[in-house]
């Protein structure tokens, strides 16, 4: 088996050692935490295997599988799916360590985690269809069960929400799939569920109209975008600290890479026929989210919103069908990726601490947790576009790519800009100062275990603030691959 095949396989590997170890639940963390670091070593070896000068697939492996129906195994990574790669084996790992204390059904817990890497990394590799969607599917099971035992008080009802919209999406998605091999096969002259292939095939305006709409639909909902958004807050709001950040930090970004990789670089006289109401939809996102989460009082759910305002961004990046727009669009996936996990590991140490994630009832927490907090101001910071941030330099190729093909909408999106900002500050300044309530005076700082992945998370969106290009080069060749396709 290839270098990649391993690397999406060990996390499986482990989750079974994990539930055939279930005698000695302490060990399970340790094994998680091995199988996570040999993934994300695995990860960074395919990273310096790969030819940034090459943009088409590469380091991928192609096994027949059901040849009858065009069914093959195939993987692979480009300059697309190779950063979300990578960020997936980072944010999985770092999950694992900050989840450390985790005692309640501990081995189901780290085994559920293995799970759900091996998916997200699947559907990042897949370049069959039928395998794309098995790796799809994969991903709701762990998640849904993460949500639903180690939750909140309504953590029943948020697992199902979840389950429930986001398998309709992918019901929606399996039709579309079946439609393009259908209707491939016709044109290609066999029957083939190959990614490349398809995405090769030039499909009618009509057949366009009518399948994009329904990629779309399965793609905004995972995204998420409004109105197609309303489970993620009960899901942020419910889960637990780690299953908000791959979340927020990796399964959204899935919606993303679907609309990238399958909706517009298969139908792009589709997406160009309904550029409109994409628009539409992508700035209703960004400004809708960002008045909501002003409105918050719980922390959680405030960074939930946000997470709503800045996937609206990676919408209208890719609508804008242009250089910059796009290339911003990807950027902000993997900034968002690392800003949220700061976001919400900050907010689930305030939780343990204060044991309440509202914001009326905290204040003055930095004279009582000054490191959280600083490493809370900098992921607010990060969040709001502030230069040096990684959030910036995605925030800012957005705009560019929207002013170049849409002009004073940009306005709107700077709107947006200006909410997020608000409250952040708003919110930050009501916890962080004034006078520190009795309920809060015995509270302590962080613990080592949340400490390591905070600073890691921070030094990270830093780095790509400060050095963009080193993801952008990684990027850039693919980039102009799909402007070639929607050059129609």
């Amino acid at each position: 088996m290839s270098l990649l095949t391993w690397t999406i396989l060990i996390p499986l590997l482990g989750s079974g050692a994990i539930f055939l170890n279930r005698k000695r639940p302490e060990q399970s963390k340790y094994i998680a935490l091995g199988s996570a670091l040999i993934t994300m070593l695995m990860a960074v070896i395919v990273y310096f295997s790969f030819n940034q000068e090459n943009t088409q697939f590469q380091l991928g492996q192609i096994i027949n599988w059901i040849p009858s129906l065009g069914i093959s195994f195939a993987v692979g990574v480009d300059g697309l799916s190779l950063p979300l790669f990578i960020l997936t084996t980072l944010l999985t790992t770092l999950v694992v360590i900050f989840s450390w204390d985790v005692e309640h059904r501990a081995p189901l817990y780290f085994g559920l985690l293995m799970i759900l890497e091996t998916g997200v990394l699947g559907v990042f590799t897949a370049l069959d269809f039928f395998l794309f969607y098995i790796f799809w599917e994969i991903v709701l099971i762990p998640m849904f069960f993460i949500i639903g035992i180690w939750g909140g008080p309504r953590k029943e009802y948020a697992s199902m929400k979840f389950l429930i919209y986001t398998h309709v999406a992918s019901l929606v998605m399996i039709l579309a799939i079946a439609a393009m091999y259908f209707e491939g096969g016709k044109i290609l002259g066999y029957y083939t569920f190959s990614i490349p292939a398809l995405t090769g095939v030039t499909f009618a305006r009509d057949f366009q109209l009518l399948v994009f709409p329904a990629l779309f639909f399965a793609f905004a909902v995972k995204l998420p975008v409004v109105p197609f958004h309303t489970w993620l807050p009960d899901a942020h709001v419910e889960a637990p600290t780690g299953g908000s950040v791959l979340l927020a930090g990796i399964l959204l970004k899935m919606g993303g890479y679907g609309l990238i990789r399958v909706a517009y670089s298969i139908h792009p006289e589709g997406a160009l026929a309904y550029t409109n109401l994409i628009v539409f939809l992508a700035l209703l996102s960004i400004v809708y989210g960002a008045f909501v989460a002003l409105a918050q009082d719980d922390l959680k759910k405030m960074i939930a919103y946000s997470s709503i305002s800045h996937m609206g961004f990676v919408l209208i990046g890719v609508a804008s069908f242009n250089y910059y727009g796009i290339k911003g669009a990807i950027f902000q996936m993997v900034g968002h990726g690392l800003i949220t996990a700061i976001l919400f590991m900050g907010c689930g140490t305030i939780q343990h601490a204060a044991n309440t994630r509202n914001i009326s009832q905290l204040s003055g927490l930095y004279y009582k947790m000054p490191v959280t907090m600083t490493v809370f101001v900098l992921g607010f910071f990060a969040s709001m576009g502030m230069p040096g941030f990684a959030g910036f330099v995605g925030e800012f190729a957005v705009l560019m790519g929207v002013w170049e093909s849409f002009k004073w909408v940009a306005l709107l999106v700077v709107l947006g800009i200006v909410i997020t900002v608000v409250f952040y500050l708003w919110a930050f300044q009501r916890i962080a100062f004034g006078d520190v309530k009795e309920s809060l005076k015995n509270i302590n700082d962080l613990k080592s275990f949340e400490a390591l992945p905070l600073v890691i998370l921070v030094v990270l969106t830093v780095y790509f603030g400060l050095h963009p290009d080193s993801l952008l080069q990684l990027i850039d060749g693919k980039v102009q691959d799909i402007l070639m396709i929607l050059k129609i």
